[in-house]
């Protein structure tokens, strides 16, 4: 299993573009073969941050996603736009112990 924590900042002025294009690729991401877990959340204190957490089975389905017409469609073309410049943190990570790899 491999999670990718990912945190960004939207660019002032794209909050609702940005929440609508979030809102497809969450959708897109719990139909998507080999990834268990897909969400998004909001920082409390600044309400432009923003957090994602992606789990998927292994490197081959992490692979997939960053290779998918939807990624590149939402995230690659359109989604970089709306974010400030110094762009999103992103990060993979496995678990360290007990966790299996989980099918769908």
């Amino acid at each position: 299993m491999i999670c990718m924590p990912v945190t960004f900042t939207i660019a002032p002025g794209y909050e609702q573009a940005t929440l609508k294009l979030l809102r497809k690729l969450s959708h897109y991401a719990r139909t998507e073969p080999g990834i268990l877990e897909g969400k998004c959340y909001r920082s409390h204190t600044e309400p432009r941050r923003l957090f994602a957490y992606l789990q998927f089975t292994d490197q081959v389905t992490l692979d997939a996603h960053r290779g998918s017409g939807d990624y590149g469609e939402y995230v690659m073309s359109n989604l970089s736009g709306m974010l400030e410049k110094d762009g999103p943190t992103i990060e993979t990570y496995e678990p360290l112990f007990g966790q299996e790899t989980v099918s769908r």
